[in-house]
């Protein structure tokens, strides 16, 4: 049996860490070097975990029996590593090929929507996060506020298409 294609992209929250003024995936060194991103299976990716729960062999990301793809929650919080200082949520628009969990999914294309400010009472990162909201050109705001504001902009995916 295969999945349903859903209408319009679905929308999801992830985490990025902030290096040199990028987000940046928070486990696997990829940039996001603008709003629009498409997953890859990158060799170097198989290093990080001793290859565990990664294909050798070329495929299209994401695969069911990968870890590669771009990841994001259905729903909202804070989700970076223990000691990240330079991090920040947002929302996503994630579309193509989708992998989905109970927790959330892997896509093969996702864009970035908004970003939210962590409320860490640090002016800095404050900052960068507003600096590169306007470099990517999408609105910044409270952490808090983007769970409203992800229902503006569409549907997380339906709970009936989770495991």
């Amino acid at each position: 049996m295969s999945a349903p294609d859903l209408l319009a992209a679905a929308i999801g929250f992830r985490s990025w860490r902030i290096a040199n003024g990028h987000l940046q995936s928070p486990y696997i060194p990829c940039r996001w070097d603008g709003r629009t991103m498409r997953a890859v299976c990158y060799d170097a990716n198989r290093a990080l975990t001793r290859g565990a729960g990664w294909l050798d062999e070329p495929h299209d990301s994401p695969h069911p029996d990968c870890r590669c793809g771009i990841y994001a929650y259905h729903s909202p919080g804070a989700r970076s590593y223990y000691g990240e200082v330079w991090w920040c949520e947002g929302i996503v628009s994630a579309w193509g090929r989708l992998e989905v969990h109970a927790d959330g999914y892997r896509a093969e294309f996702a864009r970035v929507e908004a970003l939210g400010v962590p409320d860490l009472g640090n002016p800095r990162l404050d900052a960068a996060v507003e600096a590169v909201g306007r470099d990517l050109g999408v609105p910044v705001m409270a952490a808090a506020a983007l769970p409203a504001f992800a229902g503006e902009l569409g549907d997380p995916i339906p709970p009936g298409l989770r495991p």
